[in-house]
């Protein structure tokens, strides 16, 4: 690497950013705004081996739901209803 690539890489931009930045407005009810993750191939237990994620992003209770690897939309809406 030269002294000339280092540069390019090391230095700093001088302008300005693309746009402003806004923040994503704070929900105003509880269950508004969920947000849904899984842990996936865990060691199996009861005969699951994945947990379903919910979590509140009021209040940021979580929710965890055992699941199945092979999980399909209607399976997950399934989940979340119960």
């Amino acid at each position: 690497m030269s002294i000339c690539d280092l540069y390019l890489c090391t230095k700093s931009s001088r302008k300005p950013p693309v746009r402003e930045f806004h923040f994503i407005p704070i929900p105003d009810a509880q269950w508004n705004t969920l947000s849904i993750d899984f842990v996936i191939e865990l060691l199996e237990s009861f005969g699951y081996n994945t947990v379903m994620m919910v979590v509140n992003s009021v209040s940021k209770r979580v929710y965890f739901i055992p699941a199945y690897t092979i999980v399909t939309a209607g399976g997950v809406a399934k989940l979340f209803l119960h």
